[in-house]
């Protein structure tokens, strides 16, 4: 039975008729084990070709755009009226109409410049002709906006589903092989526009189940990935859930989108798939949005708090407040009767907890608590209103951590009241070390340690803003760190890169110089983005041209203890949240803001906190030298599993390149060369074959579900395919370095910054394990074993960015 308050048709299953694809034909067989057909791999080839990196960036940046513009709607007068969908719809609609316009005009001049041409009679270098219309985008926009990306974007994803129409076409395949680009591109186009609007409703809801509906049912039939999704969780076991939704994945959905359109069996077929993605983007903008219906609840709650007398039961305002913390943190209903049980359990078990935190008298103690923690580093203007709202929302987000505690608890626990009782006090002392100031005597914590988080900083964490959407929390201690290269280089960061490559390439360090800057602290809650922050903190780069290269990092225990001494101030990350983009509620970060040799803070591009004062801090031993900021160096990996290739693309940054290239006018030898490259090139492969820089072409895999195939891979699947990308690379290097030394430097001479090396290997012996392991059988027969060849080429600049 469905929860009251829940339609039958919310928590009912989709049909197998909803869905069309031929991942569903080849692997939805009663009574079978999986088989992959030719049709299916072909149309995983098909997929994997129209994957475009620039776009997943443009994507998010247009979310990120779109988040702003709607909070600065709603901290605007007569906001309230923004909490309204269908307001908000009409002002994003109305917002984004322009650019909306300008898309339709690029896909109709490509349509009226080639649209009478057969696909079949058409070659490549004539599509790539007819779609030189999105390379200047006709709104003026500035390139590196997130407009003029998305326009470049899905231009040339357009163009590559166009080509790849040419190709089945040529071969007389499907529907396509008799219709012309015109009527192709029209039935694209709905599809293009739904992914505009979809990019920008997920900017103002950030809900990750509302953003893959096309991808999750596939997944949902897909026992394959099933398997690699279910493994979420920290190492305390806690399950992690994703503060917003990963925007990335609508490229996927797009992409199945128009490869659907383009497989279909009629041509009346081919319009289903725009006419359900433009169903689609109506219902995702119109969707309620759980994370404002928290806020809201939140701030009644708060309220609450600050009317109640001392020691006043507020069992009746939790069981209000929970119901909204429950959807946005993913507490299962696992206890019989469902939500409103759950919810009652649980307001029954926190009221007593909270008892003495409420009241006048309470809540001014704790509000003096957290002025001493540091409140007014971080709220510079507090008033003792904000004082007081900072206590209440002190407590607001210890209920709200508590029910992430008990989130994780298994179903005997949480059907006991015995148990469950028990396991409430130990998530509540958690949330409560995380979220209050040290309030308790030395004496408790020296028999307590686990009662706080440190010893020295003695802060807390508090939201931002105090009133309204809570983007993210701040710690109220600011400290001095000084980091040297040695640390540095050990100190992981975002996308396989550490501490010091992010050091040289966003803020131009010399590798041996040490930096001494202020920490700043940030958790994350539901919502929270790292655009959020860097908005919410000034930290924005108005040009776009470093947003690859993080400016904020995780902070683990590991970067804790380094840069604090304070490993408890860190929490542990999974690998997808370590690609720079997706975050987990709870999820801390930092930001180094660096001083110069006389003790002011530096400036980031866009300006770090430069209204903040900054104490004086020491001189560090020598001035920093300073570059000029450039992009990190990065690995994307491509599993061809239907033709057994490894395709792999190594950005080497401008300071790599040169380095390389004076070694080579030096006359010295490439594996002399090659050494010091070794350590960071393997950073970077595990990083890509965990994250979103792997793709996967197979039948059972569709986009952007790479990584979590791999996770159901036989133990060290993981580690021979990182080897063989190594070795792969590495060869592929040699080979430029010993045999191309020419092309190579000459690239290196290019105005751009770096180099791309692009790797091929052919008759990839791991590729065919791969394949079987993804198949769930032994290798199949009828491929015969051909000796491995290898492709090498080099381009200047970062050529995966555009191409």
């Amino acid at each position: 039975m469905p929860d009251e308050g829940e339609s039958p048709a919310a928590s009912a299953p989709p049909g197998p008729a909803a869905y069309e694809s031929p991942f569903l034909r080849s692997y939805l067989r009663d009574g079978e084990d999986p088989v992959v057909d030719p049709e299916a791999e072909e149309f995983a080839a098909f997929l994997a070709e129209l994957y475009e990196p620039g776009l997943d960036d443009a994507l998010l940046r247009l979310a990120g755009e779109a988040a702003a513009e709607h909070a600065e709607l709603e901290s605007g007068d007569g906001g309230a009226v923004y909490t309204d969908p269908a307001a908000v719809r009409q002002l994003m609609d109305d917002r984004y109409a322009p650019l909306v316009r300008e898309l339709e005009s690029a896909i109709d001049a490509v349509s009226e410049a080639g649209g009478e041409r057969a696909l079949h009679a058409m070659d490549e270098n004539e599509v790539d002709t007819l779609f030189e219309a999105f390379a200047a985008p006709p709104g003026g926009h500035p390139p590196g906006s997130p407009s003029f990306e998305f326009l470049f974007g899905i231009g040339n994803v357009l163009k590559k589903v166009a080509k790849g129409a040419v190709g089945l076409a040529k071969r007389g395949l499907k529907v396509v092989a008799n219709l012309a680009l015109g009527p192709l591109l029209a039935k694209l186009k709905p599809i293009a526009v739904a992914l505009l609007r979809k990019a920008v409703a997920a900017g103002l809801k950030w809900l990750p189940e509302g953003l893959r509906p096309y991808a999750q049912k596939l997944a949902e039939r897909l026992p394959l990935l099933g398997a690699g999704e279910s493994e979420t969780g920290d190492d305390t076991g806690r399950e992690t859930v994703d503060a917003t939704g990963d925007v990335r994945e609508l490229q996927a959905e797009f992409g199945m989108r128009a490869a659907d359109t383009v497989f279909a069996d009629t041509e009346a077929a081919m319009d289903r798939p725009g006419a359900e993605y433009a169903r689609e983007a109506d219902r995702a903008a119109v969707r309620p949005d759980p994370v404002a219906e928290l806020d809201r609840a939140r701030e009644r709650f708060i309220a609450e708090l600050g009317a109640a007398e001392d020691g006043t039961d507020l069992t009746p305002q939790l069981e209000q407040f929970l119901p909204a913390a429950l959807p946005v943190l993913k507490l299962a209903l696992k206890l019989t009767g469902g939500r409103s049980v759950l919810v009652k359990t649980l307001a029954k078990f926190v009221a007593p907890l909270i008892r003495r935190f409420v009241g006048p008298t309470a809540a001014a103690a704790l509000s003096r608590a957290l002025v001493d923690a540091g409140l007014r580093l971080i709220h510079l203007e507090a008033t003792p209103e904000d004082e007081r709202q900072a206590a209440g929302a002190a407590m607001a987000s210890v209920v709200e951590d508590t029910v992430r505690g008990v989130a994780a608890l298994p179903e005997h626990i949480l059907a006991d009241d015995t148990l469950l009782e028990g396991f409430v006090l130990e998530a509540f002392e958690q949330a409560a070390a995380r979220n209050l100031p040290q309030i308790l005597t030395e004496a408790t914590y020296q028999d307590r340690p686990e009662l706080r988080e440190d010893l020295t900083l003695r802060g807390a964490w508090l939201p931002k803003p105090l009133r309204g959407r809570h983007r993210y929390r701040k710690y109220t201690r600011i400290p001095w760190v000084t980091v040297s290269p040695y640390q540095a280089a050990h100190i992981g960061t975002f996308c396989g890169l550490n501490l010091g490559d992010t050091l040289r390439s966003r803020l131009g360090y010399a590798p041996g110089a040490p930096v001494r800057a202020r920490m700043h602290l940030y958790e994350a809650v539901p919502g929270t983005t790292l655009d959020a922050i860097m908005r919410g903190e000034g930290l924005e780069d108005p040009e776009g041209e470093l947003s690859e290269t993080p400016a904020l990092h995780p902070l683990t225990p590991d970067a804790a203890a380094l840069l604090l001494g304070e490993p408890a101030l860190g929490e542990g990350a999974e690998a997808r949240y370590m690609d720079g983009q997706l975050l987990g509620v709870g999820q801390r970060l930092y930001y180094l803001e660096a001083a110069d040799a006389g003790g002011a803070a530096a400036a980031d591009p866009g300006g770090a906190l430069a209204a903040q004062p900054v104490a004086a801090a020491p001189a560090p031993a020598a001035r920093h030298t300073r570059a000029p900021a450039s992009r990190p160096g990065r690995v994307r990996i491509n599993l061809g599993c239907t033709d057994d290739t490894l395709r792999t693309e190594l950005y080497l940054t401008e300071a790599e390149a040169q380095r390389l290239a004076a070694g080579l006018r030096q006359g010295r030898q490439a594996g002399a060369l090659l050494a010091p490259l070794i350590r960071p090139l393997r950073r970077r492969i595990r990083a890509a074959l965990t994250g979103h820089r792997l793709r996967i072409v197979h039948g059972a895999v569709p986009p952007g579900a790479g990584a979590a195939a791999l996770r159901t891979l036989p133990a060290g699947a993981l580690n021979r395919l990182a080897a063989t990308v190594e070795e792969a690379l590495t060869r592929g290097l040699a080979t430029l370095l010993k045999d191309h030394r020419e092309a190579f430097t000459a690239a290196t001479e290019a105005p751009e910054d770096g180099a791309t090396v692009r790797v091929v290997l052919k008759a990839a012996p791991v590729l065919a394990r791969v394949r079987s392991a993804l198949d769930g059988r032994p290798e199949r027969p009828g491929r015969p074993a051909a000796p491995e060849a290898m492709d090498v080429t080099v381009t200047a600049g970062h050529a995966t960015h555009r191409r």
